[in-house]
């Protein structure tokens, strides 16, 4: 068929597969000409890229060369907090932001948050009626990350409000808007300044009363690893905005999977031991993170590719991650557990931090669903709509359920 003229546009007029598939058929890396830059489809390749030294994380030059339109005085406050974000940093900068981190993800901790989600995620159910559409976003996806990340941080209810709007700007301008206007801006710097503000303000208070939240942690270590509080500050907002929408883009995803594929709810229901190794396939199949960006440093040779310092590197997830010469029936969900790490959470130095706390949040939402509902299905009345605001993630804007 007719490739559209933008990677958004084929985004929204094909499925995953079909998404991959086509980026797959131009070639393990190609020069995407519309967009001008390259994409990279094989596993191999984008396992070297993301392991070399010679391609930075940095990407602010990308995002202002789209931005011919916009007054870019209008987004300083965005810049100077996604500029101190670890997953915009190089070593040795980066390693300082990604390992005083570590102290706030220890398994204790991590567990000590189980019986929190377990039990929203039974209010969440509690809410559920046969005769009326239970739209699965909005009840369960975006509540279970924002509960639980509130808690990690030690957020009052009261206080949470406007998070997820926040969180939702931040990731839509970050990761690929469809567009780059003035009024666009105002509003992802309106985001940004006010999730600044507010971590600003609540790093005083914790600073005074140290609790055991994973802000508090950030302020007990920041001394040994050399951090400003500008930095801190960056770090806990990349955990908020990165933990919230792609938990709750993940979610959507693996659902849809399961309830789309025949008889596989079912199968999973009587197969509750299989539960793991399903979602891992899921988030295989449709990542919510649809491509990861690297920025080449200096020339440099990739496969048989001289590519130009300066260039833009998208690495498609989903092509990667259905790449045959490591995922055999690379489109189907495989009973027998694969040996090879799929890259939806990346891979190497980055490979994605809060990637524990979001698979123990989708085992618990999927095991507590599955046991109250293995009949489950989608709901006619509410069908499930694709969320298409950005180019990066991947999700679903409503999805209905009945069973």
């Amino acid at each position: 068929f007719m490739i559209p003229n933008t990677l958004m546009n084929l985004k929204k007029t094909s499925t995953p597969e079909q998404f991959s598939n086509t980026l797959r058929s131009m070639g393990e890396l190609f020069w995407w000409d519309p967009g001008k830059f390259w994409v990279i489809t094989s596993y191999d390749l984008a396992k070297e890229v993301l392991t070399s030294p010679d391609y930075t994380c940095d990407r602010s030059p990308f995002f202002i060369s789209r931005m011919p339109e916009m007054d870019l005085s209008l987004i300083q406050d965005f810049f100077n907090v996604v500029g101190l974000m670890m997953v915009m940093s190089d070593a040795p900068a980066h390693t300082s932001r990604r390992r005083i981190c570590y102290h706030g993800f220890t398994m204790q901790r991590l567990e000590q948050m189980m019986p929190l989600i377990h039990n929203t995620i039974d209010k969440c159910l509690s809410r559920y009626h046969h005769s009326t559409p239970y739209d699965f976003v909005s009840e369960i996806a975006q509540t279970i990350p924002s509960v639980t990340l509130a808690e990690f941080f030690d957020i009052p209810e009261d206080e949470r409000l406007h998070f997820y709007e926040w969180s939702n700007n931040m990731t839509q301008f970050f990761g690929g808007s469809t567009t780059y206007f003035n009024e666009d801006g105002i509003k992802v710097n309106n985001s940004a300044k006010n999730l600044y503000d507010y971590f600003s303000d609540l790093l005083k208070k914790r600073r005074n009363n140290l609790k055991t939240d994973f802000l508090s942690s950030l302020i007990q270590h920041q001394d040994s690893f050399g951090l400003t509080d500008n930095e801190i500050i960056s770090q806990a907002i990349m955990m908020l905005v990165a933990g919230q929408i792609t938990t709750t883009d993940q979610m959507c995803n693996n659902l849809y999977i399961l309830l789309n594929t025949k008889d596989k709810w079912k199968h999973v229901a009587n197969h509750n031991h299989l539960l793991e190794h399903y979602l891992e396939e899921c988030n295989r199949l449709d990542p919510a993170v649809t491509f990861i960006f690297r920025v080449v440093k200096t020339d440099a040779k990739l496969g048989n590719q001289e590519i130009k310092a300066g260039s833009v590197i998208f690495i498609s997830t989903h092509a990667v991650n259905r790449d045959p010469k490591y995922f055999p029936e690379p489109n189907d969900i495989q009973l027998e557990k694969r040996n090879i790490p799929h890259l939806s959470y990346g891979y190497g130095s980055h490979f994605c931090l809060g990637a524990k706390l979001a698979r123990m949040e989708m085992h618990a939402v999927f095991s507590a669903m599955l046991k109250a509902f293995p009949l489950l299905k989608m709901d006619s009345d509410l069908p499930p709509v694709r969320k298409h605001h950005s180019l990066s993630f991947s999700g679903f804007m409503q999805f209905g359920l009945r069973g």
